[in-house]
């Protein structure tokens, strides 16, 4: 009589459970570290979003032969300080927002959690403060119907923590930086 025994591969119960634990462990710490990472890319979006819709405001400013501008509001939202950002153009009646390019222009909401300084070259500070459309106020960025921009840069601010995240400067002529925790990009080492 012969008798075979076959050795069954595979692995065991409490083999499969370590293994799924450890995955299940993996994908949480993978999910924490991405959760901000996400954040950091949303917030990175949104810096360059503002950076081409004003080279698209300056293109618009210099088209139409009409000043554009940036007005910076801080608004009380529900207990909470939001930014707005007022895309206007200037008509014969004062400023107003633009007509026609609004679904580009419109109003630029900033994160939630961040606060905004704004310093002009040449200008004093002035702490951005609720805009009120029957005054008809000029925008705080103008950008010029010659070309030029008011020259300056926004700083976004980690309201819990009071660190900088991004600052984003531009130029007499709309040239944009975008910096990262305030400091100036690597140049290119060719």
């Amino acid at each position: 009589m012969i008798c075979t025994h076959r050795q069954q591969s595979g692995f065991s119960l409490v083999e499969l459970l370590v293994a799924v634990m450890v995955i299940v462990l993996l994908t949480s710490v993978v999910s924490l570290n991405v959760g901000t990472g996400g954040a950091d890319l949303a917030r990175e979006q949104e810096v360059r979003q503002l950076a081409a819709t004003f080279g698209y405001a300056q293109s618009e400013a210099e088209f139409s032969g009409a000043d554009h501008g940036l007005f910076l509001e801080r608004r009380v939202e529900g207990g909470e300080t939001r930014y707005i950002g007022h895309w206007l153009r200037q008509y014969d009646q004062g400023w107003s927002e633009p007509r026609g390019s609004a679904d580009v222009l419109e109003a630029f909401r900033f994160e939630r959690d961040v606060d905004l300084v704004l310093s002009l070259v040449g200008l004093p500070d002035r702490a951005i403060a609720p805009r009120d459309p029957e005054l008809n106020p000029p925008p705080q960025i103008q950008l010029f119907a010659s070309g030029e921009i008011t020259e300056g840069e926004l700083d976004w601010i980690d309201r819990r923590t009071g660190d900088l995240l991004y600052r984003l400067r531009w130029d007499l002529f709309g040239r944009m930086t975008i910096m990262p925790k305030g400091e100036e990009p690597a140049e290119d080492a060719f």
